[in-house]
């Protein structure tokens, strides 16, 4: 039956037309009165269609439940299920920068950057649509230390008294701010907040690789310093059996691991601390900025020495210790200040001393620094 025909059946019975000749007329008042009945009979067949299949997402075997809340880093699989439980063949897309599908048999979709968008799915020309949100991966770890996985292939490390108290940890996948000329990117970058977060004892960072293989050149840690905009590198230590990339820090922010260029490690007679720098170079405004101290700890081979770094007044007191025996390698490391005492004070506007002190088996070093800060 043809839709003109339903439409005057419909007209004709509720008495809204009449015929002249080869011409139909229709009341004026019975026109809203048809409207009204065509959308209804509309409505009713879409709605039928679109509750004919159903979206479903997976965690491993386990179903995930709505409203959808993907972790960061995070692969899950994807099905269209029919009223009769049947498995159907189907196109997915994401609306929003949330992440990527992968199609084919099972076809699944990788979690990427935190947001809200939708998952879009199609079959045979029918649309259905679910809201999701991508999340970080987060924990809570207090002053006994703890361990936060990311499934982005990220896990850090806290020891004991490293926080003073619980704090809510998030690793997220993020875009990267850039790229230094002399490296290329290897994989993803994360955000491990709160960013503005230093701990009072270094944790241990480790991207891992699980069973891909390293490239020629051995990959390294690198954190975004972003007052500077640039990548700082860090001294990292790889472990091809465990596949994994792993430094010590003692703040949170913007970390990635690159393969750079072949580096010149230099190798020297004795300890030494060199190529100390700050960023920025006047420590301004504290309560919103972080200062960044970047080094390079040379020794005549590849054993590991002891840091320890102090931030002292004129007078000679001490402000804040951000280090203390940190076990490093040689190579290029970094730590930050936050402006802070020892017991939580924003400093006052002045000059200050930056102490580094490193010691490897009988040897001792040490290296003195002005910093300068103003509110």
């Amino acid at each position: 039956m043809c839709l003109k025909f339903i439409i005057r059946r419909l007209a004709m019975q509720i008495g809204v037309c009449y015929d002249v000749g080869m011409r139909t007329f229709f009341h004026p008042t019975a026109i809203y009165s048809i409207s009204i009945v065509l959308m209804i009979w509309h409505t009713s067949e879409v709605t039928a269609v679109e509750n004919s299949f159903e979206i479903r997402v997976f965690d491993g075997q386990a179903e995930v439940m709505q409203p959808y809340k993907l972790i960061s880093g995070k692969q899950y699989r994807l099905q269209a299920i029919s009223t009769d439980k049947k498995v159907l063949a189907a196109q997915w897309f994401l609306a929003g920068n949330l992440g990527r599908i992968t199609a084919g048999h099972r076809p699944t979709l990788t979690a990427v950057f935190v947001g809200k968008g939708d998952l879009i799915c199609w079959v045979n020309g029918m649309e259905r649509r679910v809201e999701l949100s991508v999340i970080p991966a987060t924990g809570v770890i207090g002053s006994r230390g703890g361990t936060l996985k990311s499934p982005a292939g990220v896990e850090i490390t806290l020891p004991e008294s490293a926080l003073a108290i619980e704090r809510h940890i998030g690793i997220e996948v993020v875009a990267s701010p850039g790229l230094p000329p002399t490296a290329r990117q290897f994989i993803r970058v994360v955000q491990i907040s709160p960013a503005r977060l230093v701990l009072k004892r270094p944790v241990q960072l480790t991207f891992l690789f699980g069973g891909d293989a390293f490239p020629d050149t051995k990959p390294h840690l690198y954190f975004w310093e972003a007052f500077g905009k640039k990548w700082v590198p860090l001294r990292s230590r790889v472990s091809t059996i465990q596949g994994s990339v792993t430094a010590s820090i003692n703040h949170f922010g913007i970390y990635t691991l690159m393969v750079p260029l072949p580096a010149d490690l230099k190798r020297t007679d004795q300890l030494q601390i060199q190529d100390v720098k700050l960023s920025p170079r006047v420590f301004f405004a504290p309560d919103r900025n972080r200062l960044t101290i970047a080094y390079q700890l040379n020794a005549p081979d590849a054993m590991q020495a002891f840091v320890t770094m102090d931030i002292f007044d004129l007078r000679g007191k001490r402000v804040r210790r951000l280090l203390e025996n940190a076990p490093h390698y040689i190579g290029p490391h970094i730590a930050q200040w936050d402006g802070l005492t020892d017991d939580g004070r924003l400093v006052r506007n002045g000059r200050y001393f930056l102490i580094i002190r490193a010691r490897m088996g009988s040897q001792r070093t040490a290296y003195r620094k002005l910093i300068v800060v103003f509110k």
